[in-house]
């Protein structure tokens, strides 16, 4: 551990440098190809930092945090879009580095006002807190499951332990920024389609940033050969094929094996099963559709069922929860240790004063 958080102090003077360049020449240079080429460093070294790490807790949130939202922010600053080029944050070096490292994203213009109490959000988020404990002592005794339901469980940690990592994350940029964040899920378990999971309740800021990176381009370079509809599915399947591509990238942070290929087929599956909904919606043209308490459970089991088949088998080949577990023990053990040294010398020293 002591290593690890080594490394991690390097990641942040790294990763705070390069965004502090970034920073500097946001105005001096034109945004476009030379500005892009002195990105391009920057850009490979994001992709590179997550390699570093050696403990899944860090693996997954630094590869995921700077090896691909961090690199795909810095594409975008290259040509003028972006989070990082938003003037609520290129007005400030402290909110430049927060967005450029953090999966925060800073509104032009704040919400005028939140429908639900803090009350009600704190609760939320602290029912979310233990269900993902819940979730993990669940994990530990897998044993005395059914394997499938193994799977199931897998599928409410990365959903929960996410809103928690991530929930955290924004609430600490929020404090000491002071300004309100971008949400980054809204209540995806309530998804009435795909398109409702994807476009509009699950990983938000990812969302953002593939629209301005793939879909956007794909369909502007596409729609005036093949026509506006089949520009925009085309367009929809490039962004989900990124996105698999981009996740094979985070199961090698962690596991560092070759790709099976297999999380890049879910993304192909719901790629092609988001675009058959929306020809379908588009042929019936809104004159049918299921009721919400039909259609809820349809999209969400339809989620967790291919997650199951496509997505979670790599976690359960590597280990990955055995790793946790481990690392869990490890840090435990690391706490213990500095507790123990520096409590030690007041000890010898009270001690010797007898």
């Amino acid at each position: 551990m002591a290593a690890e958080i080594h490394t991690l102090l390097q990641t942040l003077f790294l990763v705070s440098s390069s965004l502090c360049f970034c920073f500097i020449i946001r105005n001096s240079i034109p945004n476009g190809f030379f500005k892009f080429l002195l990105i391009l460093p920057f850009f490979f070294l994001f992709l590179y930092i997550p390699l570093q790490f050696q403990t899944i807790h860090f693996q997954g949130p630094i590869g995921f945090f700077i090896g691909w939202l961090g690199s795909f922010k810095l594409l975008l600053f290259a040509f003028g879009k972006g989070p990082l080029c938003s003037p609520a944050t290129s007005s400030s070096l402290l909110r430049f580095l927060a967005v450029g490292s953090l999966p925060i994203e800073i509104p032009d213009q704040s919400a005028a006002n939140h429908s639900n109490p803090k009350l009600v959000l704190s609760f939320s988020y602290g029912a979310k807190l233990g269900f993902l404990i819940l979730t993990i002592v669940a994990i530990n005794f897998k044993n005395h499951f059914h394997p499938n339901a193994s799977l199931i469980f897998y599928c409410l940690l990365i959903y929960f332990f996410l809103e928690f990592l991530i929930g955290s994350s924004a609430a600490l940029a929020k404090a000491v920024l002071g300004v309100e964040l971008l949400p980054y899920f809204n209540e995806p378990y309530l998804s009435d389609s795909l398109q409702d999971f994807w476009g509009r309740r699950w990983n938000l800021m990812t969302s953002r940033i593939l629209r301005l990176t793939v879909y956007d381009p794909c369909r502007k370079l596409t729609i005036r050969v093949i026509g506006r509809k089949p520009a925009t599915m085309l367009a929809v399947m490039a962004t989900f094929v990124v996105s698999g591509l981009m996740h094979e990238l985070i199961y090698f942070y962690i596991i560092r094996l070759a790709p099976t290929w297999e999380v890049t087929c879910f993304f192909l599956v719901h790629g092609v099963c988001l675009m058959t909904e929306m020809a379908v919606k588009l042929a019936v043209g809104g004159r049918f559709r299921l009721p919400q308490v039909v259609s809820t459970p349809l999209t969400v089991g339809f989620v967790m069922g291919t997650g199951c088949w496509l997505f979670f088998p790599q976690c359960l080949r590597a280990k990955m929860d055995v790793r946790m577990f481990e690392e869990h023990a490890a840090i435990g053990a690391f706490v213990k240790s500095l507790i123990v040294d520096l409590i030690t010398p007041f000890g010898f020293i009270s001690l010797q004063s007898k």
